[in-house]
């Protein structure tokens, strides 16, 4: 497991659940079946295949795996069996089925169907660590981390956390660090990718990859009165990462520190692996949330001084 993305939540007060008390309360909450008549069902489940735990705790971090069942009925599918049940009244009666009836047919199309559709079932990494008091998603999107916060709050009966919010403009300081990247907290660095919006109703956009982001031609956009909603950075040639205007990481990757470390890993056990994998990452983490949103005042006193 290698986490790739991290939408960060914030405790507003100290976790008090211990290890036990999660297994026991993520346990009530596995993730069910889908019925036949259900649209979609969610829960929790073993983050590792073949293994009963609901929760594996390395380094103050729980591990947990949430699960999203979707009963997947196309509406092309769902749309040509209406055309053919109305084609064969209209045909069979000599009559034009009128648009109340043609939705009473579809409900009663779409009632039949799905218990016929396919499953689809969405799975993401969950990590709360308990010595900081926040939780981690591993979801590309804001709203399918907030699902999945509301699922396991859910389950816990209660979760006082809160989205990142700072003293300082994310947008107007990365664009300041593109600019100026001795701006930058010390031990980052800028890398080949960015986000760039206009400030106005056309919200234009300019996106570049590959290639330096300190060239002119990119700076001119800045100029022009653009801001950076997304830049890719790398801290302490560990961990590389793009930070978005949401205090989101997008697209994390390892550098050559970590990467050696997770090149060493041998073992055939998938618990010891998992465990393993999360150790090494656990740390920079940390290190990075902490220097981060410290920076952009997203931190409590107490939450900075924890990590």
């Amino acid at each position: 497991m290698w986490i790739r993305n991290l939408c960060v939540f914030l405790g507003s007060e100290p976790f008090a659940w211990s290890p036990a008390e999660l297994e026991t309360k993520l346990t009530d909450a596995l993730c069910p079946e889908c019925a036949a008549q259900s649209t979609g069902t969610q829960g929790f489940v073993p983050p590792v295949k073949g293994d009963v735990a609901m929760v594996h705790v390395v380094d103050g971090v729980a591990i947990c795996l949430h699960q999203e069942i979707s009963r997947v009925l196309p509406g092309a599918v769902l749309a040509a069996e209406v055309d053919e049940r109305v084609d064969r009244i209209e045909a069979g009666e000599g009559r034009k089925v009128s648009r109340r009836e043609r939705a009473d047919i579809r409900d009663q199309a779409h009632f039949e169907l799905l218990p016929r559709a396919f499953t689809r079932a969405r799975r993401t990494p969950v990590f709360i660590d308990l010595h900081n008091h926040q939780v981690w998603v591993d979801a590309s999107s804001e709203k399918r981390a907030e699902t999945v916060v509301g699922s396991l709050r859910d389950a816990l009966g209660s979760l006082p956390v809160t989205r990142p919010a700072g003293n300082i403009a994310p947008a107007a300081e990365m664009s300041l660090w593109l600019d100026e990247p001795e701006r930058l907290p010390a031990g980052f660095a800028p890398g080949d990718r960015a986000a760039l919006e206009s400030t106005d109703e056309a919200r234009a956009s300019v996106r570049v990859t590959a290639m330096d982001v300190q060239r002119d031609e990119v700076r001119a956009h800045l100029a022009a009165g653009m801001q950076v909603v997304r830049l890719n950075l790398a801290m302490d040639d560990a961990i590389e990462f793009d930070l978005d205007e949401s205090l989101d990481l997008k697209r994390i990757r390892a550098l050559d520190v970590i990467q050696e470390d997770l090149d060493a890993l041998e073992t055939e056990d998938a618990v010891a692996e998992l465990q393993a994998r999360v150790s090494i990452q656990a740390q920079p983490l940390r290190d990075l949330i902490a220097r981060l949103y410290g920076h952009f005042g997203a931190l409590s006193t107490d939450a900075s001084q924890a990590a």
